[in-house]
């Protein structure tokens, strides 16, 4: 077992090597280099939103709103069943400890109970400020507002998604109208894997991994988006499996070692959730 995971590291090293062109040490490095601390990350864009200053109400310049601001909430409020502003840390479904060994009780704590709700602290006081922004009319404020609110709110959207797509006693290739979905648009489920595993482990600083449904034309597929940016926003792809390759995700684990990372979290992949989040999918586009 354990050999053919080393193997399985080796040949995705040696495939991100092919693709960047580029040393897996300095892949490495690069990733300490590039990643910043999500702590610090969090801290900053709280700083961000208080130093937003916001014109009295008349004498604000109109203006059009970005629709994205509606579209985050939209997808927060599809995926969490929570309005604007109501925002709060889901419990999860399993202890800390129980993805152990492949993600430690540490490392999962820190996660969720740190780096999660900061994410939420922060929205709520970007909605706070938004409502104030609303109120004056305030149309440049409101739109100062939105990195706050995409970073913020994809960071509790992307955590949300990624503690239900987990489980213990879980991992191994899925079944069901998912595995059939993953052969047909992949080819195999080990083509699917070896795509996935090398686009997550490649993803340049912090940022996710993810298998995408495509609505229009009723496939999944494969893509990455960086920081905390949602997969709906960015491509369009509504999200079914995700993985966080945030250094703070891997690092007290794994050091600098992303690839191993990347292979163990298929050690832990709810596949039962990711058929249902597919059958949701399917569904709501009418197939």
């Amino acid at each position: 077992m354990a050999d053919n995971k080393d193997a399985y590291i080796v040949a995705l090293e040696k495939k991100l090597m092919e693709i960047s062109g580029i040393e897996v040490e300095q892949i490495r490095k690069n990733q300490i280099a590039n990643a910043a601390s999500e702590a610090s990350a969090i801290k900053e864009m709280a700083d961000y939103v208080a130093n937003i200053t916001i014109q009295s109400a008349g004498t604000a310049k109109a203006g059009v709103v970005d629709p994205q601001i509606a579209a985050i909430f939209q997808h927060l409020n599809s995926e969490l069943g929570e309005s604007r502003g109501s925002h709060a840390l889901p419990p999860l479904k399993y202890e800390h400890a129980g993805l152990e060994p492949h993600i430690n009780a540490t490392i999962m704590e820190i996660h969720h109970t740190k780096h999660h709700q900061g994410y939420i602290n922060n929205l709520i006081a970007a909605v706070k400020k938004l409502e104030e922004a609303e109120t004056a009319k305030d149309t440049s404020a409101i739109n100062a507002l939105l990195p706050a609110i995409k970073f913020n709110g994809g960071g509790h959207l992307n955590h949300t998604i990624f503690w239900t797509n987990m489980a213990p006693n879980a991992g191994g290739e899925p079944t069901g109208p998912i595995s059939e979905a993953i052969s047909r648009d992949f080819g195999s489920f080990q083509a699917f894997k070896d795509k996935f595993s090398t686009a997550s482990a490649g993803v340049k600083g912090s940022g996710w991994g993810w298998l995408g449904y495509c609505p229009k034309g009723d496939k999944v597929a494969v893509a990455t988006c960086q920081n905390q940016d949602g997969l709906q926003v960015t491509h369009g792809l509504v999200p079914l499996l995700g993985i966080d390759v945030w250094e703070h995700a891997y690092y007290l684990q794994y050091k600098n070692l992303r690839p191993a990372y990347v292979a163990a979290f298929f050690n832990v992949i709810n596949w039962e959730n990711v058929n249902e989040r597919f059958a949701t999918a399917r569904k709501a586009a009418g197939h």
